[in-house]
């Protein structure tokens, strides 16, 4: 059987070979004659013709419709998952579906026929999209196929008219899921659960929905632009800025909430010595504290939708003479306005997102802020790099939102990198006037891992880069001071670095992250779970992320984190995954380590 200890990297993006000036009744031809050798191959389970579909080096990037996981399996792999999977998923019924097929051509030299087409599996509805290259003179493959689940049988969203929610619903809910989390990510997986029929009961912490946004720094603002953050089933108005300050969306969500009447229980946590699952009955028990009264509930599944950070605010551990400091020493999660500190002097630590946001806020109030960078950090300019990150796909012109994520969703992670290896020197030129004074004024940028920019940064560890909206420039200017190095101590009223040099500040604010998901187990299920979840976010051997709208290592228990683009796929995912799991419909998962554990042999 071949080795699954690594998945590597696919050398090149597909070169142009397809004859030029190829008409549409061809392209037609060819998408029609894919699909129906992929409906042959499946309706039949027969692997090897479902391999031959692959082109050589290609990938098959699955999302629960065949593997009940998320997959994005190489072509050395892809026979044995198609022997393994056929069989059991029965699925059949394939037909090419719009947008009609087209000739996709995302650079100069790279060109693909994309054919999206349904069809159906023992679960449910499922969507797929092929792009598809010549592998000779007459047949065409497939560098990139890409399957997902979309709905359940049986459990179809229910939209339009609908009764009112009762009182007695909101105060006395019978829920068959608990989220606990009331920002996007909750929020939109309740209303997906809630139109496919199953009862959800949102827990906050704070005392109105939105605070999460409503409550941070004052001039937080998404770095997305508007037409990559539609919620689902309700996008924003025609007049919305295109990036959305923290408190317009925090006020949206709470209307989120109220037009799809979501059942939100804000100022409540769940108890943890009082919350376990049950192996026996498949179930959680959920104890839940709210206004001083204990509600125990009994539920099918748990939500964790409690944020990208994971657990407490990190700060380092005490440098010598911290304890003397006079002055404030606070973690970013903890900073409200730069306006209470005007005239006074500030040290930022970190150089990433947060520390660029709350250095501007200092400045733009009138402070002296210092900014301590320890690493470099990707920097790019959002009116430069989003149009060429985002093409048409998440713009004023782009197609339907679900049109744009699928196909967003459909290259997998470790050919989207080659993607960007390509944009990023395009956005890199752009801002080369910026990225020079940068460096003049010592501060020290990257171009990601193997130039791939943010996003393998961001995929990887949710961080180091800074979408510039305006603090570069004020760093180029001089009026947001850069410091290389690192702490050594503090005297009662400075702060000495490793260099010898000193600054004496009224606040030092430390943008150093979150201790991390186990820690926000401990604090929710118990610290018996703690114990056996799996890693939160970063990829796996195959480029998917990890434990994101899929097994966690807690039984029942999905995490839903993660920025509001890919919240929009991840919370359907994560919802049909409980719907088909309720049905009786999920079946086992074909993750890599079951692959591994196969002892077929005979299909290689």
């Amino acid at each position: 059987m071949v080795s699954y200890f690594t998945t590597p990297a696919p050398a090149a993006l597909p070169r142009d070979k397809i004859k030029p000036n190829i008409t549409e009744t061809e392209i037609n031809l060819i998408a029609q004659n894919w699909v129906q050798g992929f409906n042959n191959a499946v309706s039949v389970a027969d692997a090897t013709a479902f391999d031959n579909l692959i082109a050589e080096d290609g990938f098959w990037r699955d999302v629960i419709a065949f593997t009940n996981d998320f997959r994005s399996i190489t072509k050395a792999n892809i026979r044995q998952a198609a022997f393994d999977r056929l069989p059991v998923v029965e699925s059949s019924n394939a037909k090419i579906t719009t947008p009609l097929p087209a000739l996709a051509r995302p650079f100069p030299d790279v060109a693909f026929i994309e054919v999206h087409f349904t069809f159906d599996t023992k679960t449910g509805p499922s969507i797929g999209i092929a792009k598809l290259i010549p592998v000779d003179d007459t047949n065409y493959a497939a560098y990139v196929l890409f399957t997902f689940l979309d709905g359940v049988h049986g459990h179809q969203p229910q939209l339009g008219s609908y009764d009112d929610f009762r009182a007695e619903d909101l105060e006395n809910p019978n829920p068959d899921v608990i989220i606990v989390g009331g920002g996007h990510n909750g929020l939109e997986t309740a209303v997906h659960l809630d139109v496919m029929g199953v009862k959800t009961l949102v827990i906050d912490k704070y005392a109105r929905v939105g605070d999460n946004w409503r409550l941070r720094y004052r001039s937080l603002s998404l770095h997305d632009p508007v037409w990559a953050n539609h919620l689902v089933y309700m996008p924003f108005p025609a007049k919305w800025p295109v990036f959305t300050p923290a408190g317009k969306l925090a006020n949206w969500l709470e209307h989120y909430v109220e037009v799809f009447e979501i059942n939100v229980w804000t100022s409540s946590r769940v108890v943890p010595d009082k919350t376990h699952y049950d192996h026996a009955t498949s179930k959680w028990t959920v104890t839940v504290l709210r206004g001083g009264r204990e509600r125990t509930f009994t539920v099918s599944h748990v939500v964790m939708a409690t944020g990208l950070g994971g657990g407490y605010p990190k700060l380092p551990p005490p440098f010598p003479g911290q304890e003397i400091f006079k002055k404030q020493i606070i973690h970013s999660s903890q900073h409200g306005t730069g306006a209470d500190w005007s005239g006074k002097k500030a040290v930022v630590v970190g150089a990433c997102t947060s520390g660029h946001n709350i250095s501007l806020d200092f400045y733009n109030n009138g402070a002296d802020v210092t900014m301590l960078q320890r690493s470099p950090a990707f920097v790019m300019t959002v009116k430069n790099g989003m149009p060429i990150l985002n093409g048409t796909l998440f713009s004023e012109q782009g197609p339907p939102t679900d049109l744009a994520d699928r196909i967003a969703e459909s290259t997998p992670k470790l050919i989207a990198k080659l993607f960007h290896q390509r944009l990023i020197p395009q956005v890199a030129n752009l801002d080369a006037d910026l990225l020079s004074g940068l460096a003049n004024a010592g501060f020290k940028t990257t171009q990601g891992e193997d130039g791939s920019g943010f996003l393998m940064l961001a995929l990887q560890k949710a961080g180091g880069y800074y979408f510039d909206t305006g603090c570069s420039g004020h760093i180029v200017a001089g009026n947001i001071k850069v410091k290389q190095g690192e702490i050594d101590h503090f005297t009662e009223d400075s702060v000495v670095f490793k260099d010898g040099s000193s600054i004496s500040p009224d606040i030092v604010v430390f943008a150093t992250g979150y201790t991390g998901f186990p820690d926000t187990v401990a604090q929710v299920l118990g610290r018996e779970y703690s114990k056996m979840v799996k890693p939160i976010w970063g990829l796996d051997r195959e480029g998917e992320l990890r434990g994101v709208a899929r097994d966690c290592g807690i039984p029942k228990v999905y995490f839903m984190v993660g920025g509001l683009a890919a919240a929009r796929f991840a919370s359907k995912i994560a919802a049909l995954q409980i719907v088909a799991d309720r049905a009786g419909l999920a079946g086992e998962r074909y993750t890599i380590e079951a692959q591994e554990r196969s002892k077929v042999t005979n299909v290689y």
